[in-house]
């Protein structure tokens, strides 16, 4: 199975398949609001993937849950990551993912997460705070 090399959220950003990131305000695990509910326009989601060359031209379902602070689901993502390509010999394939999150409500302020799943196996969760400005 392949396995999480990193993750993380960021303002913006863009992958090339295989290659970089470009990122915009990487690091992002607090948002503010003056008020609630808010819609916060933008976040993304980055993910690098190791993929033993075994694993390529399988498909592997992948989940993106982003959860309340109740443990609700606000939001669900699912796909299937089947990675092509030929690692080098000895190597893993690199496989990089952006997911961009576009006009994400949140109801009130507390502590949210992003939770990352591969075929059913929980691999990440990143903690995002919504909160008033101090």
């Amino acid at each position: 199975m392949p396995t999480l090399d990193f993750a993380f959220l960021a303002d913006a950003a863009d992958a090339e398949p295989g290659r970089k990131f470009y990122v915009l305000g990487g690091g992002v695990d607090q948002v503010h609001a003056r008020g609630f509910p808010v819609v916060h326009p933008h976040l993304a989601l980055l993910m690098r993937f190791l993929v033993h060359p075994t694993e390529t031209g399988r498909p592997h379902s992948l989940e993106v849950r982003l959860m309340d602070c109740d443990g609700g689901e606000l939001a669900k993502i699912e796909g299937l990551l089947e990675p092509q390509g030929t690692p080098m010999s000895g190597r893993e394939l690199g496989v990089n993912l952006v997911i961009n999150m576009q006009s994400m409500r949140f109801e009130r302020a507390g502590d949210y997460s992003v939770e990352i799943l591969m075929n059913n196996q929980h691999m990440k969760s990143l903690p995002l705070r919504v909160a008033a400005p101090a």
